[in-house]
């Protein structure tokens, strides 16, 4: 069983972590919308879309997450780098919704995680 764990560091969440154990998901998206899975402050978050971003991930082993940016007006950064497509994700590694939006840092953890794979 895989864990991924999204500590909120700035935003109208910060100091909070939300928690997803893979299962039936086949993705994950960051939004302001209350379908979103890992959901931000629609009044205080404004800089963060709807639906904002997609966390994804590969079949097998290793698996591999991956980020992609669903169009957003304000742009998804990684370690305060612009997503300009898909990218592989590090477990540690902080996303930003907007250029001067909520930070988020991500990690996995689980049984086999040894054989997560962490690109880079």
């Amino acid at each position: 069983m895989v864990r991924l764990t999204f500590r909120h560091l700035t935003g109208a969440r910060a100091a909070q972590v939300d928690l997803i154990v893979l299962g039936s998901h086949r993705e994950l998206i960051l939004g302001r919308a209350p379908s979103s899975a890992i959901r931000f402050d629609p009044l205080e978050d404004r800089r963060v879309g709807r639906q904002h971003a997609r966390i994804f991930w590969t079949d097998g082993e290793p698996i591999v997450f991956m980020l992609a940016d669903l169009g957003s007006r304000n742009g998804t950064f990684v370690n305060g780098r612009l997503v300009t497509a898909s990218i592989a994700l590090h477990s540690g590694d902080v996303i930003q919704l907007g250029s001067l939006g909520p930070e988020v840092e991500v990690k996995w953890e689980g049984a086999g995680s040894s054989k997560l794979q962490l690109i880079g």
